[in-house]
C-alpha cells in the first residue's frame, strides 16, 4: 500500500500536475500526500532512534502508538494550518525553496480523513509486530506483557508471544512471528 501511495504522489506530482494541473491533480496530491506523510514521518524517526539505540541509547527503536498518533496528527495539523493561513504558506514555500507553492483553498481541508489511511497502515505494521521490536525487548530486559501494548492496540493476542520472549525460547518466538497461512 505504501509504495502504491508512493507511485501515485510522483506520478501525480511530476508527470499529471505539469501537464494537466488543476482541482483533479491538486486534491490526488493532497490525498496521497497526507496518506503518506506519517508513513514517512514515522520511518524517519524509527531511523534517528535506531541510530541511537546503535550508539547505546537505551530505547526501542520499532514503531510505537504513540509515535503513530503523533505523525498522523502532525501531518493533519501541518496541512491545515499551510492550507488555511497564508502567511504560513508562504514561509513554508520559502523553507522547501525549489519553487514550492501552496494555493490556499479551504476545501483542501476535505481531504484530512486520508491520514486514516496511514493510521491502518501502521496498525497493521503493529500488528504484525514491528521488526526489531522482539529483540529489542530482550535487549533492554523489559517484561514483554507490557512492551507489547501497541501490538495489543493494534488487535493481535499477544499473551504466548509474551511468554516466549520472557522465556527467551527463540523456536517458540519464531513460531509465534510466523503469519497463519
Amino acid at each position: 500500500m505504501t509504495l502504491v501511495l508512493v507511485l501515485v504522489l510522483v506520478f501525480n506530482d511530476w508527470v499529471a500536475k505539469p501537464r494537466w494541473h488543476g482541482m483533479i491533480t491538486g486534491k490526488v496530491s493532497d490525498l496521497a500526500g497526507l496518506a503518506f506523510a506519517p508513513v514517512l514521518l514515522t520511518a524517519m524517526i524509527g531511523l534517528v532512534r535506531h541510530g541511537l539505540a546503535r550508539l547505546g541509547v537505551r530505547i526501542d527503536p520499532s514503531l510505537s502508538r504513540v509515535r503513530l498518533i503523533a505523525a498522523c496528527t502532525a501531518t493533519a495539523a501541518g496541512f491545515a494550518v499551510v492550507k488555511l493561513c497564508p502567511p504560513v504558506a508562504d514561509l513554508v514555500a520559502r523553507a522547501i525553496g525549489h519553487h514550492a507553492e501552496f494555493y490556499p483553498d479551504w476545501t483542501d481541508v476535505l481531504c484530512l480523513p486520508a491520514v486514516l489511511v496511514a493510521l491502518w497502515i501502521g496498525r497493521d505494521e503493529l500488528r504484525r509486530v514491528p521488526l526489531g521490536r522482539v529483540a529489542a525487548i530482550h535487549r533492554l530486559g523489559l517484561p514483554a506483557t507490557p512492551a507489547l501494548a501497541d501490538v495489543r492496540w493494534a488487535g493481535r493476542d499477544t499473551t504466548a508471544l509474551a511468554a516466549a520472549i520472557d522465556a527467551w525460547d527463540v523456536p517458540r518466538i519464531d513460531a509465534e512471528l510466523r503469519p497463519a497461512s
